[in-house]
């Protein structure tokens, strides 16, 4: 009995239908629009975005009122109650200068929004390529539990013609078994990662989840990256920004505060005496100025902010390198994947040649069954080891993503 396989060497560039090309996009769609976290980062964009509304306004209009409880005599008669009306004025520039602030703070939460939509998608195409790992391991171990069956049979068959032992059936039986417990092993993992994959999608944790058949390392094609466009650096750069308007909102605030308002009070007009102007009221225009002389809050306040400034440019580029660090780790893991998946499909060729000639030598002695055997185990490793490096590659393709695009 003579097992045949064909073999491309090298790598060959899968062709994907447009149904399966766009899967993935399709769970990212889902993913975003069902992200419980990104629309709380947005709605958190929103509401800074409605406190600059709240900024620019005159403070409350102070009315009072008070009766006089011993009222006092004037010429004009007594004074019976006392009507107040005050309000207070910013410095010139104030309004714009706390909106300026507002607006700046509220830019920095837009970028929150954007970081947790890239770490969210990113999560979502790592646990997408497990899953295909998972896929392609089951097919892997179902098609050489098959081969195991054949040459189980044909131990059996020699078995009876002294050209075989039992030992030789049995040896095949046991990994057969292993097999068949691993395919049952990476079912188990296979319905986690679907459960996990649709809570992932904020969706019913049963609902099925289709994979793309082929993955192909040629389809990633990076182009020369920065992660100068990464959220986390805008946002620091934006902080420039905030600081100056609260710089600029501080210098108007320790100026002086205006206050005009106008009081008000019933006379009573005398019945004794006949006079000019009896029992005419009281109208008095006032006017008031606000001078932080005697406090230190406002030089206080200012030094601060020019510490937070000074620091900032270290923030940057401590974030830079960071970023930089594990953009150059994720080139280095695809560069290392793409060597595996190339090195395992040369190994699997090679392998599945060395078993196509003892299988040839088989048609006229006797087949070494610990040979075959050991090296169908090698084609099952080598062909894992190509699909964790497919994985590894695309998984490694997706964090580039995320610190660049």
């Amino acid at each position: 009995m003579k097992i045949k396989y064909s073999y491309t060497i090298g790598f060959t560039l899968l062709i994907f239908n447009i149904c399966s090309a766009q899967r993935l996009q399709d769970y990212l769609n889902i993913a975003k629009a069902n992200s419980s976290e990104i629309q709380e980062k947005h709605l958190e964009y929103v509401l800074f975005q409605e406190k600059v509304n709240e900024t620019g306004n005159l403070e409350d209009t102070y009315v009072s009122v008070g009766p006089f409880v011993s009222t006092p005599e004037t010429r004009v008669g007594a004074q019976i109650i006392k009507f107040g009306i005050e309000q207070r004025l910013p410095w010139f520039g104030t309004f714009n200068a706390e909106k300026s602030y507002a607006e700046a703070i509220s830019e920095t939460k837009q970028f929150d929004a954007n970081l947790a939509e890239r770490e969210l998608l990113f999560q979502v195409k790592t646990l997408y390529y497990e899953l295909y790992q998972k896929y392609k391991i089951e097919k892997i171990l179902k098609d050489n539990k098959q081969i195991l069956t054949t040459y189980e049979n044909m131990a059996l068959s020699a078995l009876e013609n002294n050209k075989a032992t039992m030992s030789d059936v049995l040896k095949i039986k046991v990994q057969k078994n292993e097999l068949h417990s691993n395919i049952f092993k990476n079912l188990n993992e296979i319905e986690a990662l679907n459960k996990n994959f649709n809570r992932l999608l904020q969706q019913d944790i049963n609902t099925q989840i289709v994979i793309v058949d082929s993955l192909s390392v040629l389809d990633i094609m990076m182009e020369e990256v920065t992660i100068n466009s990464h959220p986390s650096l805008s946002k620091i750069e934006i902080y420039n920004k905030v600081y100056q308007a609260e710089n600029d909102l501080i210098d108007k605030e320790k100026r002086p505060t205006l206050s005009f308002g106008l009081d008000y009070i019933l006379v009573e007009e005398r019945q004794d005496l006949k006079l000019n102007d009896n029992g005419k009221d009281i109208v008095m225009p006032k006017i008031a100025l606000s001078i932080p002389i005697f406090t230190k809050k406002y030089t206080s306040k200012s030094a601060q902010v020019k510490i937070k400034q000074e620091s900032l440019h270290s923030k940057k580029e401590t974030q830079k390198k960071q970023l930089e660090m594990a953009l150059q780790t994720s080139s280095l893991e695809l560069d290392n994947a793409i060597l595996n998946v190339v090195a395992a499909q040369k190994n699997t060729v090679e392998t599945q040649i060395a078993i196509d000639v003892d299988l040839k030598a088989y048609e006229t002695g006797i087949l070494d069954y610990d040979k075959i055997l050991n090296l169908q185990l090698q084609k099952i490793k080598f062909q894992l080891m190509e699909i964790k490096g497919v994985k590894e590659a695309f998984v490694a393709k997706a964090k580039m993503e995320y610190l660049t695009k």
